[in-house]
């Protein structure tokens, strides 16, 4: 069997705005923290009910140790682009970037590769974008 990592890239944010008001706001869909929703909606579903318990099961493991989560990417933002691709790099194990040097301190190293990013700014410059618009409206 082939492991292989992923990431999972919310696109085309850049046009949110073109759709309106967003029904939750964008940690909702970013972070999936809660599908008892697309729970409740699969048991309406003739196929889907058969797998009740399943669906319930599978949902509450991704619900329990968060397992899926998006990173927004908007085309026409440079750090959104840097962002994913920092992602894409940390997934498939790429430590050091162009501006990084590499070092026999292993405290360094774990920095580098692990580096603190913090949830808020995963997607607090599509957040800003957003309300800066709805400001202006």
């Amino acid at each position: 069997q082939l492991e292989l990592p992923h990431v999972n890239v919310l696109s085309k944010v850049d046009l949110i705005e073109q759709y309106g008001q967003l029904s939750f706001g964008l940690d909702f869909y970013t972070n999936v923290l809660d599908l008892s929703f697309l729970v409740d909606r699969l048991h309406d579903d003739p196929f889907f009910s058969r797998h009740k318990k399943l669906n319930e099961a599978i949902c509450g493991v991704i619900e329990d140790y968060s397992l899926v989560s998006f990173i927004t990417l908007d085309v026409q933002d440079k750090r959104s682009m840097a962002d994913v691709l920092k992602a894409i790099d940390k997934a498939n194990g790429y430590v050091f970037g162009a501006g990084e040097r590499q070092s026999d301190d292993v405290l360094s190293l774990m920095s580098s590769a692990f580096g603190a990013d913090f949830e808020y700014f995963k997607t607090s410059g599509v957040k800003e974008k957003l309300l800066a618009e709805e400001k202006t409206k």
